[in-house]
């Protein structure tokens, strides 16, 4: 099944979820203390689509959040995504105050400012929240988004607006070309927290909106997984995209939760089994995802990162061989550089030579190997094996 998301990534050429479509990379950026300035996160946002990023999602609680999203979608080469839910604790007034807002009338004012994408927490209902109390898990909920409409629920003595009104919803993605991402309460925060009756709960819930938006047109997809075991993934996602009836799946990746300073890492590694399985877009989870705000560097590394896992998943299902066989060809034949035009970020390649004083050299051996490289010397040994063929 070829499922579109929306005009926007249609006009890019971006349909994920079909057979042959691109995995697409997230970058995250955004403004969540008072000294975070739009122009700062509009250059992490402008580095990160440079490296790689096919989308970025916006998670900014703080200033004018209409100019931001004005500038965010005006000067970025990328798809603009934000979670619906976030404005309705920004500003002066911040968590204490999220019933003062209509969530309704939050969202429409924010498809109507450009934004491609919009997350929101529909699947959280007040029965949820009174099973909560009773769950084995270590970290019961890590959902920012999540937790905004549980307050909103308890303050506003209601159940879930976006549930709700999901028919609202879909008539102002309709009328302004938005599409949906539904956001998850109960993905896993810990890889100790395996999926429980509360994922399936949510998951099933989610299928039910994604066939009330595909009955309307309106392009959705749905965020799931969060930490989890190598050995889960796969059993994981097939089970989710079977119970969402194939949307586009959406992964915030983490395969261990002890990698502090080296999310990066432990995000890539998750990522590339999650794309082997069938994730059709990942988030790019930065060195200090756990532990602080990223800098401009962090979010580059983290696309780059997720830029090769995605590479790497993606060769697991069976695409890129073309290129990886230019890349062993020119391998033989100019050593370990091989064709850096094939490689997965041929300026980071380009980069890596030139900082070594390398990039016009006809041959190239690695590091370790010197002029006892053993490409070179498989070349030697071809050549003595055909000297000394009687044929």
């Amino acid at each position: 099944m070829d499922v579109q998301i929306g005009s926007s990534l249609r006009d890019r050429g971006l349909t994920p979820c079909g057979p042959d479509s691109p995995v697409l990379i997230i970058a995250n950026v955004g403004t969540s203390r008072a000294a975070d300035t739009t122009v700062e996160e509009l250059a992490k946002a402008q580095r990160a689509v440079a490296a790689g990023a096919a989308i970025v999602t916006d998670h900014s609680f703080v200033g004018d959040l209409s100019e931001h999203h004005r500038r965010l979608t005006g000067e970025l080469d990328a798809l603009v995504s934000y979670v619906s839910v976030y404005e309705l604790a920004a500003g002066p007034h911040g968590r204490k105050h999220v019933i003062s807002k209509d969530p309704i009338e939050v969202l429409d004012a924010q498809a109507n400012r450009g934004i491609d994408i919009l997350t929101i927490h529909a699947t959280f209902l007040r029965r949820h929240a009174a099973n909560m109390g009773a769950s084995n898990r270590l970290i019961p909920s890590t959902s920012k988004g999540g937790g905004i409409i549980a307050r909103y629920m308890r303050d506003a003595g209601a159940e879930n607006p976006y549930y709700e009104r999901f028919d609202e919803v879909l008539d102002i993605c309709r009328a302004t070309g938005l599409s949906l991402s539904l956001g998850s309460m109960f993905r896993a925060a810990s890889v100790m927290d395996a999926f429980d009756d509360a994922n399936w709960s949510e998951l099933r819930l989610m299928g039910e909106l994604v066939d009330r938006a595909r009955a309307k047109a309106v392009p959705i997809m749905v965020e799931g997984l969060g930490h989890s075991m190598l050995s889960e993934i796969p059993h994981l996602i097939a089970a989710s995209r079977v119970l969402t009836h194939d949307a586009p799946y959406r992964v915030l990746p983490m395969a261990t939760d002890r990698a502090l300073g080296l999310d990066h890492i432990a995000g890539a590694i998750a990522a590339a089994a999650c794309v082997q399985a069938g994730a059709s877009l990942v988030c790019a989870m930065g060195r200090s995802e756990h532990i602080g705000l990223p800098s401009i560097e962090d979010i580059e590394e983290a696309v780059l990162a997720t830029k090769v896992a995605v590479a790497c998943g993606e060769l697991a299902r069976g695409r890129h061989y073309d290129a990886e066989r230019q890349m062993a060809r020119t391998r033989w034949t100019h050593g370990c550089k091989g064709d850096w035009s094939v490689a997965v970020d041929p300026t980071a390649a380009q980069d890596a030579l030139r900082s070594a004083g390398r990039l016009d050299d006809q041959l190239i051996q690695c590091g370790m190997c010197g002029d006892h490289c053993g490409i070179t010397a498989g070349r030697v040994n071809v050549s003595i094996g055909r000297r000394l063929d009687p044929a």
